[in-house]
């Protein structure tokens, strides 16, 4: 069924592909090479699709600013907002999952009450992530009681050294930042959940809507053939799957 797709789509553009630091989706081998699930993923999406294209990690605020200025490129994984909504043209989702507030147990507690969190707490987050609208939904402010980070991993390395008392994390990230609070000795705890996530290929606006079409096209067929289930199923929860699984309507 991709033949016609694969036709098509010869004659386009290759594809600047821009990415943060975030395993087991994305991240860098030892030959600095961009290696990962979700690379994985749009590898074989690519190959369905007969798209050229070359991958490059980076900070994700600079990733961000420049996808946003740059023809033929596609950032990932985007969290799909409000205020990006118009800036790129999107396909997924990728990923859907939970975000949560977590905190150490001797610095807050076992359950805070959410309406004292912004007055007795400091939060960290990162650089033009989404997250932001979150924490000021609970009162947080930059400059005040929210620290933002420009650099993966600073949230949880100031919480260790007690710099922060609250960051948000993902599920899928959840056991990995639970082990590393608990080789200090100390107990990550759940607050509440911030919000469900959705994650896309954000393409630039230059695109066609027709590739983006096949391209969307393309992704669902992965999530219904098992492609994307064998890709996932090491680093991902069930829970996870079966949710994009159920987006592309795989039982109908």
């Amino acid at each position: 069924m991709f033949a016609t797709c694969s036709l098509s789509a010869k004659s386009q553009s290759s594809l600047l592909f821009l990415t943060e630091y975030d395993p087991p989706g994305q991240y860098l081998d030892e030959n600095d090479q961009v290696q990962g699930v979700i690379v994985d993923l749009i590898k074989e999406l690519q190959h369905r699709l007969n798209e050229e294209g070359t991958f490059e990690l980076m900070p994700w605020g600079r990733a961000l600013n420049l996808a946003k200025i740059t023809d033929d490129s596609v950032l990932f994984q985007t969290v799909r907002s409000a205020e990006r909504a118009n800036w790129f043209k999107w396909v997924g989702p990728i990923k859907l999952y939970e975000l949560s507030l977590y905190g150490l147990e001797d610095r807050i507690g076992v359950r805070p009450a959410m309406s004292t969190l912004a007055k007795n707490y400091t939060a960290c987050s990162y650089r033009n992530a989404v997250t932001h609208d979150d924490f000021r939904a609970l009162g947080f402010s930059e400059g005040k009681n929210l620290v933002i980070s420009t650099k993966a991993g600073d949230c949880l390395d100031m919480l260790l050294l007690g710099r922060v008392d609250l960051i948000a994390i993902t599920e899928m990230s959840e056991k990995t930042f639970a082990d590393k609070v608990s080789a200090t000795n100390r107990t990550l705890i759940k607050v509440s959940i911030l919000s469900e996530r959705k994650r896309y290929l954000a393409f630039s606006k230059n695109i066609s809507d027709e590739r983006i079409a096949r391209w969307q096209k393309a992704l669902e067929t992965a999530y219904c053939d098992g492609t994307m289930r064998k890709l996932y199923q090491e680093k991902y929860s069930e829970q996870i799957i079966s949710r994009l699984e159920s987006f592309a309507n795989c039982s109908s």
